[in-house]
């Protein structure tokens, strides 16, 4: 399915809304937290309807990642945090993200600034039944007079999900059986689920666990040439105990 067909569908999908008098099934808004060292943090907060999800950075089979583009007042360097997502299957195929809110935690970075006003123009997908690409645009001023607790302890939290450096993957290689091509991750303790980015088409799906949870393996789709995995390295990010990591693995 094309974005262009995808934003047209989304234009008469807000057409239909708005006719209908609905109120939008998402809300976005920017929060502010605290300065220190010339770097404030921020959050971008997207909140959700029941039973309506949002994407993470690799969607899953279908879905529209989120691409956030930021203005800034004075010269900065403004870098986005990705929460640990989950997996979701329904009748549209298996999706990673986020349901009824997220907040993306965002790191301001100014020389010798003491206010800026930040701006966001965000193009990202929201599904229920089916995926609709949608955009927001939000600002909001940052100073360093400006204390905003709630806002701080939000954007705190939210960084805390955020995957940390992980070491539980040491081994990472390319199986065939039976005609399909796998993943095989070795582990060093049992983890969660598994999601993995390359640069390459491929998109790997769920993971199947061994007995003793020392193996993933992980179907691949989307990817007619084995041999372009060859050497690739891989972003990992898994879940231990409700908590998520993030290491880089090269293929043998």
């Amino acid at each position: 399915m094309t974005y262009r067909f995808l934003i047209a569908a989304a234009g008469l999908w807000l057409m239909s809304v708005a006719a209908a008098g609905d109120a939008k099934p998402y809300r976005v808004s920017l929060v502010g937290g605290g300065l220190a060292g010339g770097v404030w943090q921020a959050g971008v907060l997207v909140e959700l309807d029941p039973g309506w999800k949002t994407y993470w950075r690799m969607p899953g089979d279908s879905g529209v990642a989120p691409q956030f583009t930021w203005t800034t007042s004075v010269p900065a360097e403004v870098s986005v945090s990705y929460p640990t997502p989950a997996r979701y299957s329904d009748a549209g195929g298996e999706t990673v993200g986020y349901k009824s809110q997220v907040l993306f935690p965002v790191t301001v970075k100014a020389a010798a600034a003491d206010e800026l006003t930040l701006t966001l123009d965000l193009f990202f997908g929201v599904c229920k039944d089916i995926c609709i690409p949608v955009q927001a645009q939000e600002s909001i001023r940052l100073t360093s007079q400006t204390q905003d607790p709630a806002g701080s302890a939000r954007i705190e939290a939210a960084q805390q999900t955020s995957p940390r450096p992980g070491e539980a993957i040491s081994v990472g290689k390319v199986v065939e059986e039976s005609g399909a091509l796998w993943l095989e991750l070795h582990l060093s303790q049992p983890v969660g689920d598994v999601f993995v980015e390359s640069l390459t088409s491929a998109y790997f799906r769920a993971p199947e666990f061994s007995q003793d949870g020392r193996v993933a393996r992980l179907l691949i789709d989307n990817l007619s040439d084995p041999a372009k995995l060859q050497g690739q390295r891989l972003t990992l990010t898994y879940t231990i105990g409700g908590k998520g990591y993030e290491q880089v693995l090269s293929l043998n």
